[in-house]
């Protein structure tokens, strides 16, 4: 056990073909149980592999959580790293990926004078934009130095696992970053497949650092801002923002390419935290749900959603409930 990178754990046993006494406190329930048993025995030799848990029966295990942060907030609320899903076909190379996430922070964390707000173990490209996404990285306050050094880089791994990944902060999943480009998911995804000088210039944005195996794409959001500022520098100063981005980017990416037409388009979530929606943010409500981080991009969802899905109501931000009002919802 001292010498592994990550345990894996399942959650269900079968007690009742073993022996064992019936007092409660002197075997463990299920896998769980199980993981904060080997936790205390790893503390008690200082080792700090990374455990996870497998599992046939999220929906079970994560009750009325989320959909699409059940395996983080589930992992989070119970101390251990993160949660796979029997039957998962790439299941053994995620966990190749967390044993390499955690071998990589011990190496980085014993030489704090290279950590550089984790730079090397995030796979930062050299660019121009590197300095502001170290920046975005800071102000999601990763736990990199008293605590990092505690835990030998188990805080920091949980940290980007739990918060990081699944939300958008310094890193954007493709909804956002789509967004942020003022295009459509489709439009966005159809371009980055292309070989078009711009589709070289978004792909050099795509996160390839540790963990990025357990999430679809993830996008460097401050690579994604240099790209806008840099085709905006060279537009017409009297065109609109987003017709000034669909000419410059028609005009790199060698193909027509039309931008959004919301003034102030935000991705609408619905109550799985699911993206599902763009729509112009007066048309919208900011939402404070739980576990998303106060770093992270803020959420929203559309009068529209909350009208199909009233458990989205509950969630509306405390400065928002009387525009939601206003939108018609009771």
């Amino acid at each position: 056990m001292t010498q592994a990178d990550v345990i894996a754990i399942d959650h269900h046993y079968d007690w009742s073909i073993l022996p064992h006494p019936d007092q409660c406190l002197f075997w463990p329930q299920d896998g769980l149980a199980i993981a904060a048993v080997v936790a205390g025995h790893l503390r008690r030799v200082d080792h700090h592999a990374a455990i996870v848990l497998r599992t046939g029966a999220l929906d079970d295990l994560a009750g009325m959580l989320p959909r699409e942060v059940r395996q983080p907030v589930v992992a989070a609320q119970n101390s251990i790293d993160w949660v796979f899903m029997k039957g998962d076909p790439s299941v053994a190379d995620r966990l190749h990926s967390v044993a390499r996430a955690v071998s990589g922070l011990q190496a980085l964390v014993a030489d704090p004078m290279h950590w550089n707000e984790g730079s090397k173990w995030l796979k930062l490209p050299d660019t121009k934009w590197g300095e502001a996404a170290l920046a975005d990285v800071q102000v999601c306050h990763p736990p990199e130095n008293t605590v990092a050094a505690y835990t030998a880089g188990t805080a920091w791994l949980r940290w980007f696992a739990h918060r990081i990944l699944p939300f958008p902060s310094f890193l954007l999943a493709d909804e956002w970053a789509a967004n942020l480009l003022r295009l459509t998911v489709a439009d966005f995804r159809s371009i980055v497949v292309s070989e078009s000088p711009l589709s070289a210039m978004i792909r050099e944005c795509l996160y390839e650092g540790e963990l990025s195996e357990l999430v679809a794409s993830r996008w460097w959001r401050a690579g994604l801002d240099s790209i806008v500022d840099l085709l905006l520098l060279d537009a017409p100063a009297d065109l609109p923002e987003a017709e000034a981005l669909a000419e410059q980017m028609t005009i790199v990416h060698g193909g027509r390419v039309t931008t959004l037409a919301h003034n102030n388009p935000v991705v609408v979530i619905d109550s799985d935290y699911a993206p599902v929606d763009v729509t112009d943010a007066s048309e919208c409500v900011r939402l404070a749900p739980d576990f998303w981080p106060s770093f992270a991009q803020e959420p929203w969802t559309s009068f529209e959603e909350m009208q199909d899905d009233p458990s989205l109501r509950k969630m509306v931000a405390r400065g928002d409930r009387l525009r939601s009002d206003r939108g018609g919802i009771r």
